[in-house]
This record gives C-alpha cells, sequence and structure tokens, in this order.
C-alpha cells in the first residue's frame, strides 16, 4: 500500500503553486505523506516532466505507482499526449476532459477556481463561497442590471500561439480581426504588444516543444505576427471586473476537447457566454447555460440578433441556479474536484 508521495511537474512553478497545494491537501486528508522523489513510494504529475521521470526511474523506483494529471491540454503541451508519455503511466486523470465513455460518472470536472489573474494565480485571490454570496446580493443575475450593461461582446484571452495545429487560438485571431469595435472589445496580453515580444512568445513556445521532443507548426508558431487590431483595450489585472460590464462573453478554449475556468468566470459575473468549446451534453452542464458556437463571426451575428428577452431573462436564471448548485460544488470546485482526484489516486494505489 502506497502512504508516501511526491509532486512534480508543472506543480511546483510559481504560477500553479495552488495546483500543488490542492493535491496536497487532497491526498493528506486521506491519510498520506508528501515527501521528495528519493523517499516516496509514488510519484504524481501536475503535467509531464521528463526530468523527474528519468530520476524515479533510475532510483529504482516502482513504475506502476506512477500517476499523471494532465491541466494543459494538447494545444499546449502536445508532447504529453504522445503514446510514448501515456504508456508511462497507468492512471491518467484528465479534469475537464470530455468523457471517452460518455458516461457522468467517469467525467471529472475542472477544478474551478476564483482568480483575479488566472495565468497568475494568487494566495489571496477571494474566495470561491465569498464571491457568489456577493454577486447573487448585488443582483448581478437580474435582468434589469444586466440589462444596464454594454451592449457587445467581451473576450479576455492572451494571444499566445500554439506549437500544434489542433488549438482554438488562430479562432481568437480571425474574429478580433473580422469583428469590429462596435461589435467586440479584446482584453489580454500580446495583442498589440511590441514586434519583438512577439517574436519571443513564438521563440520560446518553439524551444519548448522541441525541448520535449516535439516538432513546432510553425504557421501555428507565425500566428499573425504583423497583425494590429482595433479592438484591443489592454491587459486588465482583474479580468472579473471588466467581464462583469459586458452582456456577452465570447469564451474560446485553448482547445475544443476540455472546458476549463473560463467558461465559468463568464457565468459567475453574468455576462452570457457565447462558448467555443464542447457541448452542454458533453460536459454534463445544464441546457441553455451558454450559447454553443463553432467559432465563425457569422454564427456569433447570428446568435446577438436573435437574442430576445426572454432568451436572456431565462439564461440569467439558469446561470445563477446552476452556480447555487450541488451539482457546481460537487463537480466544478477546486476543492471537490482535488478530493475526487484525490480518491482515483487512493483507489489506484490500494490495488497495486
Amino acid at each position: 500500500m502506497v502512504s508516501k508521495y511526491a509532486v512534480t511537474g508543472s506543480a511546483k512553478e510559481s504560477n500553479s503553486k495552488s495546483q500543488y497545494s490542492d493535491i496536497k491537501n487532497a491526498l493528506n486528508s486521506l491519510g498520506m505523506t508528501e515527501t521528495n522523489i528519493n523517499n516516496c513510494d509514488c510519484l504524481i504529475f501536475i503535467n509531464y516532466n521528463k526530468k523527474s521521470y528519468k530520476e524515479y526511474k533510475e532510483l529504482g523506483k516502482d513504475l506502476s505507482n506512477l500517476v499523471l494529471i494532465r491541466l494543459e491540454p494538447l494545444a499546449i503541451f502536445p508532447a504529453q499526449y504522445r503514446k510514448s508519455v501515456e504508456s508511462k503511466f497507468k492512471l491518467i486523470i484528465d479534469p475537464g476532459k470530455l468523457s471517452t465513455l460518455n458516461l457522468e460518472s467517469d467525467f471529472l470536472g475542472w477544478p474551478y477556481k476564483y482568480n483575479l489573474n488566472p495565468s497568475t494565480p494568487n494566495s489571496n485571490d477571494p474566495n470561491l463561497d465569498d464571491i457568489l454570496s456577493q454577486v447573487i446580493a448585488e443582483g448581478l443575475f437580474d435582468y434589469e442590471n444586466w440589462d444596464k450593461r454594454k451592449n457587445k461582446i467581451v473576450l479576455i484571452a492572451a494571444n499566445k500561439v500554439s506549437p500544434t495545429f489542433n488549438s482554438n487560438y488562430k479562432l481568437r485571431r480571425k474574429i478580433a480581426k473580422q469583428m469590429t469595435a462596435f461589435e467586440i472589445d479584446v482584453f489580454g496580453d500580446l495583442w498589440n504588444s511590441s514586434l519583438k515580444r512577439k517574436i519571443v512568445h513564438r521563440i520560446v513556445i518553439g524551444l519548448s516543444a522541441l525541448k520535449v521532443g516535439y516538432f513546432p507548426n510553425l504557421i501555428e508558431l507565425y500566428g499573425s505576427l504583423f497583425t494590429k487590431y482595433k479592438n484591443y483595450r489592454g491587459a486588465p489585472e482583474d479580468k472579473h471586473l471588466i467581464i462583469r460590464k459586458y452582456k456577452y462573453s465570447l469564451v474560446i478554449e485553448n482547445s475544443s476537447s476540455y472546458c476549463s475556468e473560463k467558461l465559468f468566470d463568464a457565468v459567475i459575473n453574468g455576462s452570457i457566454p457565447i462558448y467555443v468549446g464542447p457541448k452542454n451534453t458533453e460536459l454534463f452542464l445544464p441546457d441553455n447555460l451558454y450559447y454553443s458556437c463553432d467559432g465563425s463571426t457569422v454564427e456569433i451575428r447570428k446568435i446577438m440578433n436573435n437574442i430576445t428577452s426572454e432568451d436572456v431573462n431565462d439564461r440569467l436564471k439558469i446561470m445563477k441556479k446552476f452556480l447555487v448548485s450541488k451539482k457546481f460544488n460537487e463537480n466544478w470546485t477546486s476543492e471537490k474536484v482535488y478530493k475526487q482526484i484525490a480518491l482515483r489516486i487512493n483507489n489506484f494505489w490500494n490495488l497495486h
């Protein structure tokens, strides 16, 4: 039976400390003890790390106990989805990813936390329960308050590039370029940054991919390098304050194979999501929680032109009801999702 574990991968990086503490707390609550690679019975990867795997193997440890938790999708970290990497693990956990069995019991939601800036989560970020109480008390889901917002769409996402063609980054650029400043406001990093900064970003992404043995797609790395966006409005320090000003949020996942925090940021702030990602049924989410979209400007405009006040009122009620539901709390909040992950890991180890 496994009792001592170590955690490696992006969990130990400065911008992922909350992931590390959450999985640690969940495992410790089951009676397990964290230690280092030298003394552990099992190694948990939060995103694959080749160096740690090699170190663990050279120590002569039991390779059958390894666990991989993939919090980065194929679009960002394609190397960890290779068969050569997957074959190293008997247990792979993909929060927010579509269930291959299409069963709700098999599905594991994304571990959502309320972060002012998800790229740099901070331990001082507001508590989710407090925020939920606050937004409901302030009437963010009342039609009268919603109707006072800016009557256009907001898109909040960094203009990053991917080493693989299997991403939605190009969709963000396409929409930002094709839609006017009267239709959409764009916030985030790297949209109208200096040419030098954009080039550095692309070099880092390309070298990171090569470092783990993945040859990047050069067209994707180029990523409309010289394009300027007239509807760009800056990089917000608090994305939630921005979202609350808009009636609609365009939410485009990095990859359409999973659901992340982006959708729930819109829902929590009472901004109706126009969502490019999995369908409601694939995520076992309520009907009409968001408008599912293929990412074309034609469909986005069609959705906007056909929304009625009755549609809005119904969706706001559904959004509010979902946030206070047991389903959201049990299946999508960080604390509860990591408890589910810890139980899966514990059950897996007990079988060995």
